[in-house]
């Protein structure tokens, strides 16, 4: 089976990360993330990243370089991440589509509850955060 390909955005403003908590009614319901989602047909990563901040929060984002890439297998299915370094152009950060968001720094993504698929996200950050 081909991994599912999904976006993953490193949003960093005055030092911290942006963090989103997922919805209860959607499969591993309140875990948090980074935010983003899955591609479209024939979309452009990058643009599937500024789609989806502006659709879960209301963001304008700007992807300014790939951060990682990720290939996790969970039971269901593979997925393979595509985390980009983002800008944030503007836009109050509103919880659109998901429970609710947090800034947080790099060393306090340990004391989160994350989807599998970012712990290695969360280690390179930690291991390589310059805010």
């Amino acid at each position: 089976m081909l991994p599912l390909l999904v976006t993953a955005a490193i949003i960093s403003h005055d030092g911290k990360i942006l963090i989103t908590r997922r919805k209860a009614d959607v499969p591993y319901p309140l875990l948090w993330e980074f935010p983003g989602g899955k591609m479209e047909k024939n979309e452009d990563p990058r643009d599937c990243v500024v789609r989806e901040i502006k659709e879960e929060l209301d963001m304008d984002v700007q992807v300014t370089a790939l951060f990682d890439v990720v290939y996790y297998r969970y039971p269901e299915r593979p997925i393979m991440v595509l985390a980009y370094r983002c800008h944030w152009n503007g836009g109050e950060v509103r919880d659109l589509e998901v429970t609710e968001h947090r800034w947080v720094t790099a060393p306090e993504l340990a004391f989160f509850d994350f989807l599998p698929a970012d712990i290695p996200l969360i280690q390179q950050l930690q291991g390589k955060f310059i805010g």
